[in-house]
């Protein structure tokens, strides 16, 4: 965003949200696409007569690099960090998409519950299994 939109005070969610999505040079169209959403409710959004939806916030945040506190309260930086930044937002997607699968949940749950809270010997059985379904690694 440049420096007269940042010095602008921007009130509401929906004039935040057009001053970043002009800023980023989206038309109306790209960025509804992007996070999978109708023009008209993105238009409904920034002329404020409706709030972004949970799923309309999740799609932000997994399809831009909008900062959502900041589009909620106007405090913050314009764009979000992840907290590493070689991870893409597609790996995230990625992730909660797998996570819908029950069997494989309640693998990952018995791993993450595994490494923390057993001891060394069971953390090592479990990295070796690992290492060798995976040799590449």
């Amino acid at each position: 965003m440049n420096d007269s939109a940042k010095e602008k005070n921007f009130k509401t969610v929906g004039q935040r949200m057009k001053a970043w999505r002009k800023s980023m040079s989206f038309k109306l169209k790209d960025l509804s696409d992007k996070i999978k959403i109708s023009q008209g409710s993105l238009s409904d959004i920034e002329n404020n007569k409706c709030l972004p939806s949970a799923k309309t916030l999740t799609n932000l945040c997994l399809y831009t690099d909008l900062n959502i506190c900041w589009l909620l309260t106007g405090f913050g930086s314009i764009v979000g960090q992840t907290p590493d930044k070689s991870t893409s937002a597609s790996f995230y997607k990625e992730y909660m998409q797998l996570m819908q699968d029950k069997k494989l949940k309640e693998l990952m749950d018995r791993m993450i519950r595994i490494y923390n809270h057993e001891e060394a010997s069971k953390r090592a059985n479990l990295a070796g299994f690992l290492t060798g379904a995976d040799p590449g690694v």
